[in-house]
């Protein structure tokens, strides 16, 4: 385990998110501000559908990543097979992109009739067509390289890039909603950043990567499971992505603005951590190839880091979520943001979706990609069903909690598989994890009925969140101590500078 590499890998991804979520923050105001909350939330409605279309290649990511994790172990690489799993995935990349860009003008000419909005068909269309070009070179041209960069520890290169190509798409709205140039533009902004984070990747691979073969006879061969993953990040998309896109069908962009904006709250932490544990997930991939009693540890490892660290994260979230949200929208008249009922909605989302994250990875790198492909097609339909029927009922309250029912029966089958199936081993540790996080979340959740936080300014709530931060993040630390009892003992091991290989 190559610990400088790892130590890379969560600073310059919490460094390159940090910068990019401050930033992130900033936009939804301007966009308020700047184009109102139909717009705001019209925009946001097609990133969620572009999240959709791009699920037809992360299928194929993730069939990448598993492949090439048996030939690159320690800084070892097997570069003929690592040369033939790239060569098949820029391949598959590359057909399946012809497949999307197809969809996107398909789309691009509907959507605009469907879509409750008060923009005119045409700002509809571009808008489509635009986010959908970049999709389309990106996955293309990038998407392989990124996925040899995650398999082999390199995560902290992609974040570099993805850093500085975020910074160039938040100042280019920023500027632009600020100064009230028409959206196309600012959309048009976001293709040119794309165009320069190509540029960027294609320098560092013809310097890094020369031994590289990228041969034409792999043109027709596919990745194993590559289907079964795609199935299974479909579904996912369908499931994280419908609540917006109901919300803009039934009800109005207006009410999709309104969820948008605690989506934003909630999505600032899922990815602030999922970056992280994407930066590191290559350990797992590596070490249950190698040795699956060190890999069981590991395991146990990250599921009491990551769970910890997001459910204490959530709490503050829950705490600060509304003064939060009464700061942000201030001043703006066109919709009602304030809804004391969301955060918990929210807050459980986020939590059950936590719940399952290890183990589903573990599901996928031990061979299990059509089961999942499964259950995360039933999880999916479970959940637009319920948010089709529940939106007329309960508006925006009904698409989010059609979502909390849904999670927990993927939750069930991810952990029952990876640890009677795949692990061999009773389910215990992994239930006192679980439960641990969630029992302490819902106590501090009944503590808040009687702590009155009062934030007056963003100066307020930056120091109360810090403070709450600090000490939600010792209490949980303390509760996975019990829950797991060689807690610390595998961060040591995990963080050691030791190699055991020679360093690359």
């Amino acid at each position: 385990m190559d610990g400088k590499r790892n130590l890379k890998n969560i600073v310059f991804t919490l460094i390159g998110q940090i910068v990019a979520l401050g930033l992130a923050l900033a936009v939804p105001r301007f966009m308020l501000t700047g184009y109102g909350s139909d717009t705001n939330g019209l925009v946001s409605t097609v990133t969620q559908i572009m999240a959709y279309m791009a699920m037809l290649e992360a299928g194929i990511g993730r069939a990448t990543r598993n492949e090439l994790y048996k030939y690159i172990h320690d800084n070892v690489y097997d570069a003929k097979n690592v040369s033939r799993i790239v060569s098949i995935s820029q391949n598959t990349y590359r057909r399946t992109t012809r497949l999307y860009a197809f969809i996107v003008i398909i789309l691009a000419a509907v959507l605009p009739f469907v879509l409750k909005t008060d923009a005119d068909h045409l700002t509809v269309l571009l808008i489509i067509l635009i986010e959908g070009a970049s999709g389309i070179v990106s996955f293309y041209f990038v998407q392989c390289w990124t996925d040899l960069l995650a398999a082999e520890g390199k995560q902290y290169i992609s974040s570099n890039i993805d850093l500085m190509y975020r910074v160039l798409i938040y100042a280019v709205k920023i500027i632009m909603a600020a100064a009230g140039i028409n959206i196309i533009f600012m959309e048009l902004g976001f293709f040119a950043a794309t165009i320069v984070k190509l540029i960027f990747f294609r320098i560092y691979v013809r310097k890094n990567y020369a031994w590289l073969n990228i041969t034409k006879g792999t043109k027709r061969a596919q990745l194993p499971d590559k289907n079964s993953f795609m199935v299974a990040e479909i579904a996912w998309t369908v499931f994280s992505s419908t609540d917006m896109i109901v919300l803009s069908v039934f009800c109005s962009t207006k009410i999709s603005s309104v969820y948008s904006i605690y989506y934003m709250v909630f999505i600032t932490i899922n990815k602030l951590i999922d970056a992280v544990f994407t930066s590191l997930k290559f350990n797992l991939g590596q070490k249950y190839h190698a040795d699956s009693e060190e890999y069981k540890k590991m395991h146990d490892m990250f599921n009491s880091v990551f769970l910890g660290t997001v459910t204490s994260l959530t709490a503050v979230a829950y705490y600060l979520c509304i003064p939060f949200v009464r700061l942000y929208t201030a001043g703006i008249s066109d919709a009602d943001y304030i809804d004391t009922a969301l955060p918990m909605g929210f807050s459980l989302v986020l939590l059950l979706s936590w719940c399952r994250m290890v183990a589903e990875h573990l599901n996928g790198i031990a061979g299990f990609a059509r089961q999942l492909g499964r259950i995360s097609v039933i999880e999916a339909a479970v959940n637009l069903t319920l948010s089709v029927v529940l939106v007329n009922f309960l508006g925006i309250h009904g698409v989010l909690y059609a979502t909390v029912i849904a999670l927990p029966l993927k939750i069930f089958y991810c952990n029952i598989l990876a640890d009677k199936k795949i692990l061999k081993r009773s389910g215990g540790i992994t239930c006192r994890i679980l439960l641990t996080n969630l029992l302490l979340f819902f106590a501090l959740a009944v503590l808040k009925g009687f702590i009155s936080l009062n934030v007056d300014s963003y100066g307020q709530f930056l120091v109360k969140g810090f403070g709450l931060t600090l000490c939600s993040l010792m209490l949980f630390f303390t509760a996975n101590l019990f829950a797991n009892k060689d807690f610390v003992v595998q961060i040591r091991q995990f963080a050691s500078f030791r190699n055991r290989q020679n360093k690359q």
